[in-house]
């Protein structure tokens, strides 16, 4: 196996499990063991051997996220996603990655095909063309934190603060043509308490209507349920 220094303790279900932290790019234990569907005991072995292979860093957890899992370049290599940039998180985007990832392993335990942050960015280099993105201005866009694949694909955005109410119409407008465009079904909003308000502020101030939906986010960090 490209980039392991220990491969051959790696199994293909460790190399499963490996490409969904690639994706992610940052993921909480938790969240890779909702992914897995494994308990913490399989969970713990199955990171040990990933991070004395060189594929995975484990960093100590912040708040009550648990521990957090990070690929490297060289698992990154070992999945055959070298597309996907190295993750080079920082502090304050931590909460919301871990997040993010939480909300894709949830979603594709329920059996949804979900395309992370960073493969919508890869796959819209690849193909030249903002394919899941939302024009924002004349020359920007605004890419959502996961899709889930379907025809038409919806967009899932996971709001953790509060944004300025120019940031939230600017990107709600996005939305609204590219929902009215087809290029995508829906747009879910993920909420936590504290950004609830601002958003759902903001999609009554809406001038189309649009199918956007406001939800609350799970407080668990591991829930097995997401709204549907």
């Amino acid at each position: 196996m490209p980039g392991a220094r220990r491969s051959e303790r790696i199994s293909e279900r460790d190399l499963e499990v490996l490409e969904f932290i690639a994706r992610q790019g940052v993921a909480p234990r938790e969240a890779v063991s909702v992914w897995a569907d494994t308990r913490r005991a399989v969970t713990a072995a199955r990171e040990r051997r990933l991070r004395e292979a060189g594929l995975v860093e484990v960093w100590p957890g912040f708040g009550s996220s648990g521990r957090i899992v990070v690929c490297t370049r060289s698992g990154l290599k070992a999945v055959s996603r070298q597309e996907l940039p190295t993750p080079r998180p920082s502090p304050a985007s931590l909460p919301h990655a871990c997040t993010a990832a939480t909300v894709a392993a949830n979603l594709e335990r329920e059996g949804h095909r979900v395309l992370t942050e960073r493969e919508i960015m890869a796959h819209e280099r690849s193909e030249g063309e903002r394919v899941y993105s939302a024009r924002v201005r004349e020359d920007r866009f605004h890419r959502p934190d996961l899709i889930a694949l379907a025809d038409p694909p919806e967009a899932i955005e996971v709001e953790l603060s509060d944004k300025s109410s120019r940031r939230l119409d600017e990107i709600l407008d996005g939305w609204t043509w590219a929902i009215l465009e087809n290029k995508v079904s829906r747009v879910r909003y993920l909420c936590s308490p504290r950004a609830m308000p601002y958003v759902r502020r903001a999609v009554d101030r809406m001038r189309e209507t649009a199918d956007v939906e406001v939800e609350k986010l799970e407080e668990e960090r591991h829930a097995r349920r997401l709204p549907q």
